[in-house]
């Protein structure tokens, strides 16, 4: 094959551009038309509408660098000739464009494009055909001079014109709080611009609430600060820990930070106690995801909730407990929130003294829990009297506390504000039946099994000033639950322990030896262990007695639900013989 002269190499050049350009203009115009159907942003940012958002004359010259191309994504002065993604809109372009791909294709070098940066993102100041062509090629890369441009607000590369305004009401929000230069590395991107109010309206709250407790007054700046490093950020952390952006994606931290916070009020009010919002994180999460798994958990939950109605139980997983404490930072008390069931009968009010006690120690808030059988009259008025003996009495007790009044089934609503609280108290009630756990009654058991708490059983005689703990130790995941609350309460209440291994199959010394020391190694005080054998129910009677123990710490059931209804368990049998309390652990 002949080689072409120059002449007849031009020419072929310019109908292979020709046929380019073409193909290009037409790629444009159906990618408009697909967006226009779709809503989907297609346009060019010009420069000069985010030039009036920045506001900064601070240039700063880069020089030559090789730029991605996906990140360009708008221009100093052509932003109508070309889409977002630089194909032709306009003929008028056909004549320079073509020109710069026939250099192209006779492998002509051409100067590099001029850019501003600003952010992650580029505009062109001169070079658009040679972006466009480098586009319609597949090039991954451009050589340009680069000018920086300093931003305060965040630029990214997948701006649209719709973010203008998000971008404008940042900027306004960090002129006002001065936030971007007093935590340099923050990032308060949101995707509604009315949420910068509420971020300022939370600022200003907060500032007031410093207040009341300062002599001088907290500066704006002070206030700003405060804010973010012991409200945002916290609650940012638990939002990165538990991976919430994967669960809501397109949302930012901001966004989600301030959906927490609305959740948690919610819950509070609800509730009528506090709840940290980062405890709100994963009920949010919980409730609100529309993850294929979350889904399918929520319908589970709704199914065993219909079987919960007709008397079928299925338990919730052991560790939840101790898994969420392991992950509170900072963590002072293990029981800071105690649920105390109030029924108005004598027994619970002593189970409220037995709680006091608890409380006195942890410092924590009593809440007290009546629920109404129905909503007549008769009952309301019951309850009204409840809830003032209820007041007298953690008065008396010098306690914090809260109460609340609902009416629904009793089981699950103890159930459900129990995952609200640390320790759910209940008292024990003695009732007579045929099957192993029904002299203590259904509402007793159903919370339980069903709690994801531990559970105080108070005994309806007495009140015990708790100065020495025994743990039931049979290595059972339950029972390490226990290991790890005796563990906690040994080193804190600086009491006395026991630790009691019965020997079973499954039980061993080394296994109540290396419980025992994990305990021992955490305090100073006095703490023994016994290997003992016969029936656990007789031997944990018996120690609890020669021990002087004031209270038991155990596991939970052992039997799955449907089993331990005929062969009956340990636990029950505690609990029904007990004069002291029994700590029952998940």
């Amino acid at each position: 094959m002949e080689p072409q002269n120059p002449r007849q190499e031009r020419y072929s050049a310019e109908m292979t551009a020709q046929r380019h350009f073409d193909e290009a203009l037409r790629t444009g115009k159906w990618r408009r038309l697909f967006q226009r159907f779709t809503k989907q942003e297609n346009a060019l940012i010009p420069y000069r509408y985010l030039q009036r958002i920045v506001e900064s004359t601070n240039q700063q010259y880069r020089g030559l660098q090789a730029v991605p191309l996906d990140k360009i994504i708008g221009s100093l002065d052509r932003s109508g000739d070309f889409d977002r993604i630089f194909n032709p809109t306009q003929g008028h372009s056909r004549s320079k464009w073509q020109r710069v791909d026939i250099a192209n294709l006779q492998d002509i070098s051409l100067p590099p494009i001029m850019l501003y940066k600003v952010g992650e993102a580029y505009f062109v100041v001169d070079g658009h055909h040679r972006v466009s062509v480098a586009r319609y090629k597949g090039q991954d890369y451009i050589d340009a001079l680069v000018t920086e441009v300093a931003s305060r607000v965040p630029v990214t590369a997948d701006l649209t014109l719709a973010d203008l305004d998000l971008l404008g009401e940042y900027r306004d929000f960090l002129n006002h709080t001065g936030l971007d230069l007093l935590r340099p590395d923050t990032n308060l991107r949101v995707t509604r611009p009315e949420y910068f109010k509420r971020l300022q309206e939370h600022i200003n709250v907060h500032r007031y609430m410093m207040n009341l407790d300062r002599s001088q007054p907290a500066t704006w700046q002070e206030a700003v600060l405060s804010w973010y490093d012991d409200i945002y950020m916290p609650i940012v952390k638990a939002i990165r820990k538990k991976h919430m952006q994967r669960e809501f994606p397109g949302l930012s931290e901001a966004d989600l930070y301030l959906w927490v916070i609305d959740h948690a009020y919610f819950l509070s009010q609800k509730l009528q106690h506090e709840v940290p919002p980062q405890k709100a994180v994963s009920d949010f999460i919980a409730r609100f995801s529309r993850q294929p798994g979350r889904v399918i958990s929520r319908m589970l939950v709704a199914l065993r909730d219909r079987f919960r109605a007709a008397r079928i139980e299925f338990a919730p997983r052991t560790g939840i407990y101790r898994t969420e404490k392991l992950e509170e930072s900072g963590r002072e008390r293990l029981f800071g929130n105690i649920l105390v069931t109030i029924s108005g009968a004598p027994s619970g009010w002593l189970a409220l003294s037995q709680a006091g006690e608890i409380a006195r120690r942890e410092q924590g808030v009593l809440h007290g829990l009546h629920v109404l059988p129905n909503g007549s009259l008769e009952a309301q008025q019951e309850a009204d009297q409840i809830q003032e003996e209820y007041a007298f009495r953690c008065q008396s007790m010098g306690a914090t506390y809260t109460f609340k009044i609902e009416q629904g089934n009793i089981e699950q609503v103890i159930i459900e504000h129990g995952r609200w609280a640390d320790l759910i108290v209940i008292n024990q009630r003695v009732r007579t039946g045929a099957l192993p756990d029904a002299p203590l009654g259904s509402i007793f058991y159903a919370v339980a099994e069903q709690a994801t708490r531990p559970l105080l059983a108070v005994p309806g005689t007495s009140v015990q000033r708790i100065e020495k703990l025994l743990l039931a130790y049979d290595g059972s995941a339950k029972s390490q639950e226990a290991l790890f609350i005796m563990r906690d309460l040994v080193s804190r209440w600086h009491v006395s322990g026991v630790v009691v291994t019965v020997a079973t199959s499954r039980t061993n010394r080394e296994m109540l030896d290396s419980a025992w020391q994990y305990v021992q190694h955490s305090t100073s005080s006095s703490v023994i262990s016994r290997y003992e054998s016969g029936d656990p129910a007789d031997v944990l009677l018996r120690v609890m007695q020669e021990e002087q123990a004031s209270m038991l710490i155990m596991g939970g059931y052992g039997y799955k639900p449907f089993l331990k209804a005929f062969l009956g368990s340990t636990v029950d049998r505690m609990v029904r013989e007990a004069w002291f309390p029994v700590l029952i652990c998940r």
